[in-house]
């Protein structure tokens, strides 16, 4: 319990370190968020292309992989045999509902869809990305949970998925309070649109699609979705030691890593035009929040080890 206590300190400080960084960032792209995405635009970038389209993979796969382990430990409960189907149906249809989210969110314009445009959204190829990469990690978890001896493992999974829906709606809020014109577009020359700071609101975004045929999503650049997501790697990350034994003393370093894997996809959204500093930073404050409040939670679950 002593060693537990060590590392959600250690982690708490390093969360904390992170936040004080991506702050720093967004202050710094608030000022400068022209000239910056200007110095580092490449749109025709492949490498950046493939690299900002893993960036959703963990945040949709991570509830597939755990509802199979919510599977097996509701399989294996002491409940009666109608309450063992209910539960067993709701993991499935989470991990269903949530795979095939993932399989859209991989083929989208903003990720390999980007690459290749005729898959953007196309459902055959949705589902084909989602029976081969998201569904299988169902009975990856299902596998690996039979070996877990956590007594607490359903609580921990629960707190979690609590924490990456909380992400998502926050998200998709925000994306539809701010409607920022991304970079990409504000270069195109369109009259009315250009330059807005995050913090100035724009107006008629809706009236530009219809006039110039633009996608809507090119006016959803504040906060950055990719970065959101991709930090919860964070915390997703960390979280795979409940099942997987050779991981149980690594937490920090897959903290660590997911930092890494977080701030690498923020720097080809900025390359790409998708987004500028400020909206990448503000998603990873949101994101390190979250991983904090994830860190207290598993701190409370323990204690109760």
């Amino acid at each position: 319990m002593e060693n537990l206590k060590k590392k959600n300190t250690i982690q708490i400080w390093l969360n904390i370190s992170m936040l004080a960084f991506f702050g720093a960032l967004f202050i710094i792209g608030t000022f400068n968020d022209e000239a910056i995405a200007g110095a580092l635009f490449s749109p025709d970038s492949i490498p950046a292309a493939v690299i900002t389209s893993t960036g959703v993979y963990p945040f949709f796969t991570a509830p597939v992989l755990f509802a199979g382990a919510l599977f097996e430990r509701s399989l294996h409960s002491g409940k009666s045999k109608s309450g063992k189907v209910i539960l067993c149906a709701l993991c499935v249809i989470i991990a269903a509902f949530v795979g095939f989210i993932g399989g859209g969110a991989l083929s989208d314009r903003n990720c390999f869809g980007m690459i290749f445009p005729a898959i953007a959204r196309n459902i055959p190829v949705v589902v084909a990305l989602s029976v081969i990469f998201e569904f299988p990690m169902f009975l990856v978890g299902y596998h690996f949970a039979k070996r877990s001896d956590d007594k607490l493992l359903v609580k921990r999974i629960i707190g979690l998925l609590v924490i990456l829906l909380i992400a998502f709606v926050t998200m998709q809020v925000l994306k539809n309070v701010f409607h920022r014109p991304r970079y990409r577009t504000a270069v195109l020359g369109y009259e009315g649109i250009g330059y807005v700071p995050w913090h100035t609101r724009f107006t008629g975004s809706e009236g530009y699609v219809t006039e110039y045929g633009i996608n809507a999503d090119e006016f959803r650049s504040f906060p950055s979705g990719h970065s959101i997501l991709s930090i919860s790697a964070m915390y997703i990350l960390p979280s795979l030691s409940w099942i997987f034994p050779k991981l149980k003393d690594k937490q920090i370093l897959l903290l660590l890593i997911g930092f890494v894997f977080g701030v690498a996809i923020m720097l080809t959204r900025i390359i790409l035009g998708a987004h500028y500093l400020s909206d990448v930073s503000a998603g990873a404050i949101i994101g390190i929040l979250l991983s904090l409040v994830y860190t207290f939670l598993q701190q409370r679950i323990s204690k109760h080890k």
